[in-house]
């Protein structure tokens, strides 16, 4: 590792831009793909396929909400011990965890596949989506444990010190993603089913670029046979808990939406949300790219027992957050009306109807959605997984759900759509409060009396 980008020992900024803007990009260019994704499929196939897409999400927010509490979790564990000189336990909870992912990845993809008309049932799809959600779910599915297993090894690679790598895995899956869109949808005149193949495939992708590093000298990671000490996979879900709760809430409180949407304005107003759903994918996924930088940046500094660094690294990705967070709200004040052209083709006039009056009041949910999300992120890479999962549960499901269930009641329609703002300003305040009680300072001296206590 170049010395200059050690993040013991490095230059704050320049560490930080050395995660961060690799990650950035990274995830903008996989944002990116599904983003046109969308758009090729409301140009090209209609507003109902893309309600289709939307009601499908629930699902891969379940598959996202297990590697990722298995994946973070058990990379800020592995962080921490590298920060510690432990490369033997490092490589063990790298080994468990990709286990594991595999195991739950089969089974998950395998329950669902075998229940495929229940689930599509339980999504909440109407007589006119069924038959498009069923077939689509059914070639995703197929090919979810490639996926599970690529993003496991994502946070792995960012972790042994090569983001560069991570974020170009990302880059090839948007580029062949977008690549197989055209060819698929627009030039075969596949629909829906074209869209589906071309993540399936571009997904697949992701997994093995990411597994030749760790067949390179450059890998300081080793699978390795692992008989016992499951416990520490157990302590490192549990610490990427909030993850799992955050996924897990990001898929319940679209199904509760697309339920709210679909009863309130039908297949219009769930094509609607669907739109508002990619713009803020956007911003959300480039607040990810932040936060996952972060991690690496904070667990092998809480390893070297340096807290002000940890400060340092915090409050740079906070700004971070809070600049991009910004210049979203600048699209969707100023230009609301081309953003939602993008996904759609002539004669849509009641979707983009409803997508305007979403988007009129939508907008101020981006100043605090990035920093709550890194905030998030930042206690799980302090081993601090019950703030991070209040976070991630105050943001994504209890207070929007909350809302969801009163404010209509007072302003109709546009209680639905001013949820989510309401739910992210609520919780940048409590996670604030919960930033000055839990310092860093006074963790990393916990951590030193505890090991002095046991040695």
């Amino acid at each position: 590792m170049n010395p200059n980008y050690n993040p013991v020992s490095g230059k704050i900024l320049p560490v930080f831009l050395h995660y961060a803007v690799p990650s950035v990009i990274g995830i903008l260019a996989a944002t990116s793909a599904g983003v046109i994704d969308g758009i090729f499929v409301g140009n090209y196939v209609g507003a109902t396929a893309l309600a289709a897409i939307n009601i499908s999400l629930p699902v891969f927010a379940l598959f996202a909400g297990v590697v990722f509490m298995l994946a973070v979790g058990g990379s800020v564990m592995c962080g921490k011990y590298m920060g510690e000189k432990n490369p033997s336990a490092a490589s063990a909870i790298f080994s468990k965890t990709l286990y594991a992912s595999l195991a739950m990845a089969v089974l998950l993809s395998t329950g669902c596949l075998l229940f495929l008309d229940q689930v599509v049932l339980l999504l909440g799809a109407n007589a006119e989506l069924q038959p498009l959600v069923h077939i689509y779910l059914m070639i995703i599915l197929f090919a979810a444990p490639l996926l599970i297993l690529g993003l496991t090894l994502d946070y792995f690679v960012r972790i042994d010190g090569r983001p560069l790598l991570a974020s170009f895995a990302l880059l090839a899956f948007a580029v062949i993603n977008i690549g197989l869109d055209w060819l698929f949808i627009v030039h075969w005149h596949w629909g829906l089913n074209g869209a589906a193949w071309a993540t399936a495939i571009a997904e697949g992708l992701i997994f093995f670029i990411l597994l030749g590093h760790f067949f390179s000298d450059q890998c300081s990671l080793r699978l390795v046979r692992v008989r016992d000490g499951w416990n520490d996979l157990l302590k490192a879900a549990w610490n990427g808990f909030s993850e799992f709760a955050n996924e897990m809430s990001i898929g319940l409180l679209t199904l509760l939406f697309n339920w709210v949407m679909i009863k309130r304005l039908g297949v219009e107003g769930v094509a609607a949300f669907t739109i508002i759903g990619y713009l803020l994918f956007i911003g959300l996924e480039l607040c990810y790219g932040i936060s996952e930088s972060l991690q690496p940046l904070v667990s092998k500094n809480l390893g070297a027992r340096q807290p002000q660094r940890i400060v340092a690294f915090a409050v740079t990705a906070l700004v971070s957050a809070l600049f991009i967070g910004l210049c979203a709200c600048v699209l969707f004040v100023f230009f609301p009306q081309t953003l939602i052209a993008m996904f759609l083709r002539e004669g849509e006039d009641k979707t983009v109807e409803i997508a305007l009056a979403f988007i009129s009041v939508f907008w101020p949910a981006f100043i605090f959605n990035g920093m709550n999300i890194t905030m998030a992120s930042y206690f799980t890479a302090l081993h601090k997984p019950v703030q991070s999962t209040v976070i991630a549960l105050s943001r994504s499901l209890v207070l929007p759900a909350l809302g969801l269930i009163l404010l209509p009641i007072w302003f109709g329609d546009m209680g639905v759509y001013i949820a989510i703002p309401i739910a992210e300003a609520l919780t940048f305040l409590f996670a604030l409060l919960l930033l000055f009680i839990y310092r860093p300072v006074t963790i990393v001296q916990q951590l030193v009396e505890d090991r002095t206590r046991y040695t």
